[in-house]
């Protein structure tokens, strides 16, 4: 397994969880620009004990909320249509994501456990467009958090769950 070097929007992270099943992440945006550098991932619903092909990833949800009608972070008409067209419960709203932000020194820590499995085109602001976050720089965290947590935690802050094609440009 390569080690990995860097995060972009697009990528698609895996590891095994404490549960021992692969979980997926999709990294929504990185904030390089100043320290500290830090990541923001979106969790899938992937939850398997067989490693994921993108293919598999095509087929998962993502966690979020449909949100903010006026937001500051637009969407072209096409990316509304798309989100709206998977969705049309949440128009005239938008898709936003639930963030896990995971600070680079932090990674580095543990990017042995992960590794990135594919890139994925994805519409720009998922993450700006969301409504909650939480610090997830710490693996056991993580771990934990997407093998037990996660089912309960999310739907109490108001996120659910969204098809991950509403939000991949060019999806086939």
């Amino acid at each position: 397994m390569k080690k990995i070097s860097d995060i972009n929007q697009g990528y698609i992270l895996t590891f095994k969880a404490n549960d021992g099943k692969y979980k997926a992440l999709l990294c929504t945006s990185a904030y390089k620009e100043d320290s500290p550098h830090y990541f923001t991932l979106a969790a899938l619903t992937y939850d398997d004990f067989e490693k994921p092909a993108v293919a598999n990833i095509l087929h998962c949800d993502f966690w979020g909320i449909g949100n903010r009608k006026d937001s500051h972070f637009k969407y072209s008409d096409i990316e509304l249509n798309q989100m709206w067209t998977c969705h049309p419960e949440i128009k005239p709203y938008v898709l936003g994501s639930y963030g896990l932000v995971v600070l680079r020194k932090d990674f580095i820590k543990f990017r042995d456990d992960f590794e990135v499995i594919g890139n994925l085109k994805i519409v720009d602001n998922l993450d700006k467009n969301g409504n909650g976050g939480m610090n997830a720089s710490d693996l056991n965290f993580i771990k934990d958090f997407l093998s037990d947590k996660i089912n309960s935690i999310l739907p109490d802050r108001g996120q659910k769950l969204f098809k991950l094609e509403a939000i991949v440009k060019d999806y086939k």
